[in-house]
Formats: structure tokens, sequence, C-alpha cells
């Protein structure tokens, strides 16, 4: 049932539907008074699609529902300090299912694989979690989730505008590198999530990017010069970090404190950079 006359991110379509049925609306005549066909309609309604936010507005406004696309809160592993990573605690299941994702990719993966490597039959492996799909989308979820909960630790704990670009310079870096397994399926396997899980990873991000352009926005309110727009500049900072998972090689490469203390130094200077009006 629907809430309150509100419609919330998580099973979005299933709502939308139960919307619908409880308004005694048509299939066929919602999608064409909203423009959409019927096939589309039903595919969003059993959670196999996700329409764009106009669509979805149209939908909402339809059927006479406030529509929330608002994520919900993230929550990940526990920790007592944002520099400490402890191993990650999974299940075997999903253990398993991490390792062998990053070995051979999302989709030259099988269930059979994966419960090959953690012991158990694929019955076993299908009552503990329903899909392959499902599988993918929590490991992605908690990862974000915890890069989040530390993001904010790191920044709240800064005195200075500089020092929150730093913790969060390193904090991104610590974790791309102590969950470096985890950042690489994130940031290579986003386009095998079904379309409502996608998106949901994609508000992730910008939450992360968000608290750093939140930092780079107060480093220039301080007093720092730079005048390349703090979002573009936020988005620069995340992504050299983010890549530290693609080269990063424990024992080989320098130690994570090292790395991050010289992106850190990277960050600020592009606080600092001017635009040269170049097209």
């Amino acid at each position: 049932m629907v809430q309150a006359g509100r419609i919330v991110g998580d099973g979005l379509g299933a709502r939308m539907r139960a919307a619908r049925i409880e308004r005694k609306v048509g299939l066929r005549q919602l999608a064409q008074q909203i423009g959409m066909s019927a096939s589309s309609l039903s595919e969003f309604e059993n959670g196999k699609s996700l329409p764009g936010a106009e669509r979805l507005e149209a939908l909402a406004k339809a059927l006479g529902v406030e529509l929330d696309l608002r994520p919900p809160e993230p929550t990940g592993p526990r920790f007592e300090d944002w520099r400490d990573f402890e191993r990650l605690d999974l299940t075997p299941v999903f253990r398993a299912a991490l390792d062998v994702f990053v070995e051979v990719g999302y989709h030259a993966a099988t269930v059979r694989m994966i419960a090959d490597r953690c012991g158990l039959s694929m019955a076993g492996v299908y009552y503990h979690v329903e899909s392959k799909d499902a599988l993918l989308t929590e490991l992605l979820q908690s990862a974000m989730a915890e890069l989040i909960s530390r993001c904010v630790a790191a920044d709240a704990e800064a005195e200075s505008p500089d020092q929150r670009v730093a913790n969060l310079v390193e904090c991104v870096i610590l974790f791309h590198t102590h969950r470096q397994a985890s950042a690489v399926l994130a940031s290579t396997e986003l386009r095998s999530l079904d379309e409502p899980g996608r998106l949901m990873h994609l508000q992730l991000r910008r939450q992360v990017r968000e608290i750093v352009q939140s930092a780079v926005e107060a480093c220039r309110d301080a007093g720092r010069a730079g005048t390349v727009p703090a979002t573009s500049t936020a988005t620069a900072i995340v992504t050299m970090c983010v890549a530290v998972a693609d080269w990063y090689q424990p024992g080989i490469s320098p130690s994570p404190v090292e790395i991050a203390r010289e992106y850190a130094d990277l960050a600020l200077a592009m606080v600092d950079a001017r635009s040269t009006g170049a097209r």
C-alpha cells in the first residue's frame, strides 16, 4: 500500500502500481494518458526498467501522489576511526561473489562459480540471496555507504577548510586502496546494474562529490582564489582519487598514506586553479 500519499524510491515501480490499482486506473489507460507504451509501463511496475525523472513526475501527477526520489540513508560497516580499515566483514556468499566478480567480470560470473568458491550448492546460494544481480547491487550499495560514512566523519574532524579537503582526499584514497576490490567493482560494473540500482548508485556517488564540493567552496570563501567552478574542481578531485584503485599494488606502490599526502597537495592546488578561458 502507498502510505500517506507518498511514493518513495525503494520499490518505486511496485508502489506506483499499487497506487494505480488503488485508484482503479487501467495499465493501458495510464500509459496512454502520459504518452508511454503499455509495455514500458509494465516493465517499470515490475522493476525491470526506470523511466526518466520527467516521466516519473508525469506518472505521479496522473495518479495524484507525491513522488520522493531521495535515496534512503546509507548504512555501511561500523568503524571507530575513519582512517582504520579492518578486513571487510562479508558472509561467505558475498565474499565469494566479490572475488569472482572482480576476477572474471560480472557477466562472465555464474552462480555456480560463486557456489563452488564458498563451498555451497547453488540452492544454498539462492537460500541467502535471490539473484546474481542482488549480490552485485548489495555489494556496491554497501561499499558506497561505507565510503559516504567515512567521508562524513573525515569532514567533521577537520578544523579548517584546507584540512577538510586534505581529510576528504585521504579518506577517498584510503578507501580505494584498503577496499580496492569493492572500488574496482564499483568502477567497472556500474553498467551491469539494473536501472533502479544504477540510479541509486549514481545518487550515492553524487553525495561523495557534494561533500568534497562543500569543502572546496569553504576554501574559496576563506580566501583561496581559484576561479574554476567548485563543481568541476570537486569532480576532478574525486576522479583522480578514485582512479588510484586501478593502479595501486600493495607492497609495490607507495603506501596509501604517502599517496594521500601527495594527492592532498594536488587537490589544494586544484582549489587554487584559475580558469584560462581557453576553448
